[in-house]
């Protein structure tokens, strides 16, 4: 199935479900009718670059040469980052929006009440859909506008997730990449 539908990847490591306390990468891919299929699954001793590359070597050695991923989408883990930059170089590493969002939640919730916390959410969100950049940094002003009260929350996105990741998971760069709708690395 890689072979066949190679374009788009998906990878996330889980942890502690054996009794070896081994990370297990899962690599699932989708096909032309979104069915998901398994890709590739392997144990890794430590989430390391160097276990991940070995991962991405043997995965890339049952691919065609000529077919290759052109997007990955995977969680922060910045081993596996550096990893698919290796391997794979030409493929656009996209950030899992729901791993994003998770982040975002468990950082910044407990600094807004209910009300505020589902327009800054609502207004976070308009900010990653954004078409284009102007588009982008007009929601950015607004939401840094409307919440500047929370200096923060609007510190913590800026410097953990806009200022270094943007053009992973924002629209406006996302876009511009078939990425098939695939925007989280869990199908």
């Amino acid at each position: 199935m890689v072979r066949a539908f190679p374009r788009v990847l998906m990878m996330d490591c889980t942890y502690k479900t054996n009794k070896y306390k081994f990370p297990l990468l899962q690599i699932v891919g989708v096909t032309s009718t979104e069915m998901t299929f398994c890709a590739a699954f392997a144990f890794m001793e430590s989430e390391k670059t160097k276990n991940y590359t070995w991962v991405l070597e043997k995965l890339k050695g049952m691919m065609d040469p000529n077919a290759l991923p052109s997007v990955i989408v995977t969680d922060r883990e910045l081993a596996l980052m550096n990893a698919i930059t290796n391997v794979f170089p030409h493929a656009t590493n996209l950030l899992c929006m729901w791993h994003i969002g998770k982040n975002v939640l468990a950082k910044c919730r407990k600094m807004f009440d209910d009300k505020m916390w589902e327009e800054f959410s609502c207004s976070w969100g308009l900010v990653v859909l954004s078409a284009s950049v102007a588009q982008y940094e007009d929601r950015l002003c607004v939401l840094k506008r409307d919440f500047e009260m929370v200096p923060a929350a609007l510190e913590y996105f800026e410097k953990n997730w806009l200022a270094p990741y943007k053009e992973r998971f924002v629209g406006a760069w996302t876009d511009k990449v078939m990425h098939f709708g695939n925007l989280t690395s869990n199908r």
